[in-house]
């Protein structure tokens, strides 16, 4: 049954002006009686702050639900049921702080409890595991809110970004059951988001992520009961796995920010022998802020990544299932690869030092083992890629999809692409390197693995099969594939320090200009971006050399040439000008730091450490220039640049 859009957008503002109603009555509340959150070490907050934000939330999601027509029927009343329980376990605990083993029994109890009168992931035939896993992914998704309520607005944003893409899922695959509930919650998030989103006036408190957590689980469970079988294709090949498929690839999907962010932390934590319960200023936001993004952008940022993938999501889930799994997939290799680039800042999260001469057991023991071995998780990783990339090649030629007799070709060959294309990609190198460091070099090997591999495979399949049955097109196809996505995410780490670099350039103070666009520039400024214990934002080159006027150099321009000094010092409000002309001579250097001295700015000369010389044939080729090397500390200066 379609619900209309104008009573869906009744719903919708119902919530979200019951939210914007009820939160600054909260807030009065919680101040006058003292309830506030203070500032703490391992707490992000820096001023006191109002609590119990999530019964504003709570009351504004569930006023209107109960008001629906056959709320006390079937999965409604799981949800009202659920809601309450775990609102009263937030908020039970917001006042008397049970000890994390005691919150998860009482979470645990309700659960089973729901899991057992109905509210389960539908598997026909494997009912243990739709129990197991019903109560796995409610008990995750409760504490996964509760982790991702770090930042001003993080939590509520992310959970009505989440509702909004059920209540479209819902629509999508004609289950009204989810789209109500959904809608409201996500009017409720953002009546709330308005006093949570930086500075924030109040905070959710353990009251409101269990309870949106818990709604979020359970929404997602709901919307996996389809209200009639789902097939893609004509013959219907796929109808039964394709509801299987839909029920766990969409809800991760659109859950992805606090399932990647749980992940992050639990790992993280176990790698530095911390428990996963303790609080601490890990996760992912405040890593994004540690890169150089404001508390703002990071949440903002980590709301559009998921609005994002939520909408690419919904429309394959709309069209193909296959596609819908290259999503999936490439979405979780995306997430992995950008959790170990976020991992590379745990000795800033973590007290340094703090764990040295632990012996790591357990779990813990054998994760570090298993991420220590890098080639064996470059292998994995191309070995999933290339499937991926085979698969997606036989979806390009047959629009979308692939039939059984297609399948069972895929099913023959894959073993045989599988193992060539890795045993050519370690042939030609590609697993000797680190893929942070990734350069051009790698992609020539890539780009031969690519050419040596597909040519070795098709001409083993005209040998075998006399090609019979295959598409030329498909492994044309493949070959690009394989080249996008094994060189993909070998740069994708890369990618993601270059990106987040020149983020964290636009919160530095000490406004720079670097004297020379030629090679001494080119390092120095490569050189500046990989230190990140200094405070100098590069706004331009100078150069005298006038075809490089207008030129960019790693995303910063060239300005002008040298007589254009004091201009641009005044109109950008430089402090510092480097001199990087590694065979510039002295005198014009003295010449330049003249020039900065009558404009009260600081010139800093950058000489190279090692020199080459035209030297006779009894001294070495290289020698160190010990009178030459002018050693640059890149702390941060503050008002001391002068």
């Amino acid at each position: 049954m379609a619900i209309p859009l104008a009573q869906l957008v009744g719903y919708f503002l119902l919530a979200f002006c019951l939210s914007a109603i009820l939160t600054p009555l909260v807030i009065v509340f919680a101040k006058k009686t003292g309830l506030v959150a203070m500032p703490r070490k391992d707490r992000w907050h820096d001023t006191p702050t109002a609590l119990y934000g999530g019964t504003a939330i709570f009351l504004a999601f569930v006023i209107p639900f109960v008001t629906a027509s056959h709320v006390l029927v079937g999965e409604n009343l799981y949800l009202l049921v659920g809601a309450i329980m775990f609102f009263m376990i937030g908020l039970l605990d917001d006042f008397l702080e049970f000890t994390p083993q005691s919150k998860f029994i009482a979470q645990l109890i309700c659960v089973v409890l729901l899991v057992g009168s109905g509210l389960k992931i539908n598997l026909p035939g494997y009912p243990v595991i739709s129990i197991c896993l019903s109560v796995f992914w409610l008990l995750g998704m409760a504490n996964a809110l509760n982790i991702l309520d770090n930042m001003d607005g993080l939590s509520s944003g992310i959970t009505m970004i989440a509702s909004l893409s059920l209540a479209a899922y819902g629509v999508i695959f004609g289950n009204p059951n989810v789209v109500i509930p959904s809608v409201l919650l996500a009017g409720a998030c953002l009546g709330f988001f308005m006093y949570n989103f930086k500075p924030a006036k109040i905070f959710m408190g353990d009251c409101g992520s269990l309870f949106l957590g818990f709604m979020l689980g359970a929404l997602a469970i709901v919307s996996t009961h389809f209200q009639g079988p789902v097939t893609f294709g004509s013959d219907g090949y796929y109808a039964g796995l394709s509801n299987v498929v839909l029920m766990l690839a969409v809800p991760i999907s659109v859950l992805i920010i606090p399932i990647f962010d749980t992940a992050l932390v639990s790992f993280s934590r176990l790698q530095a022998g911390r428990s996963i319960s303790q609080g601490g200023k890990d996760h992912t936001s405040h890593r994004l802020v540690l890169l150089g993004l404001s508390e703002e952008r990071a949440v903002l940022t980590l709301m559009v990544a998921a609005a994002i993938v939520s909408v690419i999501t919904l429309y394959m889930a709309s069209h193909s299932m296959e596609g819908l799994l290259a999503v999936l997939s490439i979405t979780v290799v995306v997430c992995i690869f950008f959790g170990v680039f976020l991992s590379y800042l745990n000795n800033d999260v973590y007290d340094e030092g703090a764990n040295e001469g632990k012996s790591r057991s357990g779990i813990a023991g054998v994760m570090s083992m298993i991420l220590n071995k890098r080639q064996i998780l470059q292998v994995c990783v191309d070995l999933f890629l290339l499937t991926v990339g085979y698969y997606t090649a036989y979806l390009l030629k047959f629009d979308g999809e692939i039939s059984p007799y297609n399948q069972a070709l895929i099913e023959k060959t894959l073993p045989l692409v599988l193992g060539v294309k890795v045993c050519c990609l370690w042939a030609f190198g590609l697993y000797r390197g680190q893929w942070r460091f990734a350069s051009l070099d790698d992609t020539f090997k890539i780009i031969k693995a690519v050419l040596t591999s597909s040519a070795i495979i098709v001409g083993i399949l005209v040998f075998r099969y006399r090609f019979y049955g295959f598409s030329r097109i498909v492994f044309f196809l493949d070959a690009v594939m394989t080249f996008l996505l094994i060189g993909g995410i070998r740069f994708l780490l890369r990618m993601f320090n270059e990106y987040f670099v020149r983020q964290a350039e636009k919160g530095h103070s000490i406004p720079i200009l670097i004297y020379g666009a030629g090679d001494g520039g080119d390092l120095f400024l490569r050189e500046l971006r990989k230190r990140k214990n200094h405070d100098y934002m590069p706004v331009g080159f100078l150069d005298d050399d006038k075809a490089k006027h207008g030129q960019e150099i790693h995303g910063v321009k060239v300005l002008g040439s040298g007589k254009d000094l004091e201009k641009l010092v005044k109109r950008h409000g430089v402090r510092v000008v480097f001199v990087a002309i590694l065979s510039s001579p002295g005198t014009l250097f003295e010449t330049i730091s003249e020039r900065c001295s009558k404009i009260g700015v600081k010139c800093v000369q950058i000489r190279p450490l090692v020199v080459f010389e035209d030297l006779d044939s009894d001294a070495p080729a290289v020698h160190h220039q010990k009178g030459q090397v002018k050693v640059l500390s890149l702390k941060k200066t503050g008002q001391n640049a002068h």
